[in-house]
């Protein structure tokens, strides 16, 4: 059933659509909106995502309900199944409001196919992004917005900023400490290191330029070594997806001395033992990715090497701290598009030692 004005919607009757094709960190930065959306229509929201890491995440966000995704959102819509199968969905879906945080047309283009008019929807196209205002923001800013279709309803407004915080369950704490003992971990504190990212996972040599978050494995090392002198009875876990395994293999390998103090965990970190392994861990280093987004929901005080970017400055990206400390560390060169080559292990373990101090 297509969607039709309904101005007399009650919030009960209303269950809002959040579109949002975001990367990791991107679906986790957009939890505070789903819970602000939630506080003001009473439901949780249904979100329209990609990737297998939308589904485990929002599924420990009490905020959100019903999930769809998408295999993929490029290719025309008469060849890809995932898209046909969102569209017949949506019809099914009673009235609500609908908040499409993408920029380009193809939301709008599915909303048109499902019959969704235009005074259902608040898009990020209409409330462009203020100077210096983080992405986060930018979505609780969209999602303070009201629909053309219930502008005489009663949608409430609401005081206050929700946090990014994602809720594990008491099974992935069980499943996390059976695994810790498994491995040997358990009972010592856990400093976790996460050394590739996104295109490290693409493959290629690691130090092509494309590669701006690349730092040498030499220096992965020299952390590992210099935190274990800090904190003796801490074991090290190198953290990662599986086709990282080969990167954290050449870090180990370059610390032998703390080899009996280090884990390699990159086949062993599904999204919900990730959760509760960094709700648990002491601490993290780590580059400039979805684990560092979910570290900082989570409470684990880490830092975080930034590279420079003249399209996409950190303060405006970084990971939103919830109940622990975030320093983020960018490289000393101030070249716009300088790399994390100019940050020296030396710097990272002085931060990660004043950042552990201070809690």
């Amino acid at each position: 059933m297509p969607f039709v004005e309904n101005p007399s919607a009650t919030m009960r009757d209303l269950t809002p659509l959040v579109m949002r094709f975001g990367a990791m960190g991107d679906m986790i930065l957009l939890v505070p909106m789903l819970k602000l959306l939630q506080q003001r229509y009473t439901q949780a929201c249904d979100v329209v995502g990609s990737g297998p890491w939308t589904a485990p995440l929002m599924a420990r966000t009490p905020a959100c309900g019903a999930v769809h995704l998408l295999t993929s959102r490029r290719a025309p819509y008469w060849f890809n199944r995932s898209q046909w199968q969102l569209v017949s969905a949506l019809r099914k879906r009673r009235p609500g409001p609908v908040y499409v945080f993408e920029s380009d047309d193809k939301s709008h283009e599915l909303l048109r196919r499902a019959g969704i008019g235009p005074e259902w929807i608040c898009s990020l196209r209409d409330l462009p992004r203020r100077p210096d205002e983080h992405i986060a923001a930018h979505a609780m800013r969209l999602a303070r917005q009201t629909p053309r279709a219930l502008a005489g309803g009663r949608i409430p407004e609401v005081a206050g900023e929700p946090d990014t915080r994602l809720k594990v369950t008491e099974d992935d704490r069980r499943d996390l400490e059976a695994w810790l003992r498994r491995r040997g971990l358990a009972g010592a504190p856990l400093v976790l290191i996460q050394s590739g990212n996104k295109k490290t996972m693409k493959g290629g040599p690691r130090q092509r330029g494309s590669n701006v978050k690349y730092w040498p494995e030499a220096n992965w090392a020299a952390v590992i070594t210099g935190i274990h002198c800090i904190l003796p009875a801490s074991r090290m876990i190198l953290c990662g997806a599986p086709s990282e395994r080969a990167l954290a293999e050449d870090i180990a390998k370059l610390v032998p001395e703390a080899s009996a103090n280090l884990a390699i965990a990159t086949d062993d970190l599904p999204i919900p033992r990730l959760l509760a392994l960094q709700e648990r861990a002491h601490s993290m280093v780590t580059v400039d990715t979805g684990p560092a987004h979910a570290a900082a929901a989570m409470g684990c005080p880490e830092v975080v090497l930034f590279t420079r970017n003249p399209l996409c400055e950190a303060s405006l990206y970084a990971p939103l701290p919830t109940s622990a400390p975030v320093k983020i560390l960018l490289p000393p060169d101030p070249a716009p598009d300088a790399s994390l080559a100019s940050i020296t292990p030396e710097a990272v373990v002085r931060a990660w030692h004043e950042l552990v101090t201070a809690r």
